[in-house]
């Protein structure tokens, strides 16, 4: 029990840690940049009123769920002392650290030089840094493996075809930064929303 509870309050601390800490909302305008296996992506607009206030809305958010994450923390830490079981809550607080390395990604939109993603958007980039990691763990294998030349430059064009994929999705990305920044940051308040609520049940069930 008390080396499942210890396993336990890793994840909470690791949730905590990726909470952070909270930055200043930029005033005037909002310059984002993502960096994917050395890819870049920026953009730059001016902020509506309604954008800044939907900015401080994130923020606010964000640091209740800073805030919960500490009490989830709290809890946690007293239970082990108390040699309670949580195994009960593994999934949950795996959960919590999910969400909490997703408030790092989306809380990029304050932050200046950073870009925000959408849950679709970053899942999809995952999933193409994924598979170009596969496709160039094969290629070394092959090699290794002293495979023919004609099966080493199949690997290689697709590995090519699988960044230049990724690159344009990110040029995609770049554009939409402008052209829904602000219907992103409604998202992104929605989505906050959920996910405080999730921590402030966990908090509440925990014992």
């Amino acid at each position: 029990m008390r080396r499942r509870t210890v396993g336990l309050i890793s994840i909470v601390l690791v949730l905590v840690i990726g909470f952070g800490a909270l930055v200043t909302v930029p005033a005037v305008y909002a310059e984002t940049r993502t960096v994917a296996a050395k890819q870049l992506v920026t953009a730059k607009r001016t902020l509506t009123p309604i954008d800044e206030a939907n900015l401080q809305a994130l923020k606010a958010l964000y640091k209740r769920i800073g805030d919960t994450a500490k009490l989830i923390r709290d809890k946690v830490r007293a239970a082990k002392a108390a040699g309670t079981d949580l195994t009960g809550f593994t999934a949950n607080l795996k959960t919590a650290q999910k969400y909490a390395t997703h408030r790092a990604v989306s809380r990029g939109i304050m932050v200046s030089r950073r870009i925000m993603l959408t849950e679709a958007e970053r899942a999809m980039l995952e999933t193409m840094q994924a598979s170009i990691r596969t496709l160039e763990q094969q290629l070394k294998t092959q090699r290794k493996a002293k495979a023919p030349k004609a099966t080493l430059d199949a690997l290689k064009a697709l590995i090519k075809t699988a960044i230049a994929q990724r690159t344009a999705y990110l040029k995609t990305i770049h554009t939409a930064a402008l052209t829904q920044y602000s219907s992103r940051l409604v998202t992104l308040r929605a989505d906050a929303d959920m996910k405080l609520t999730f921590l402030q049940a966990l908090l509440k069930a925990l014992p």
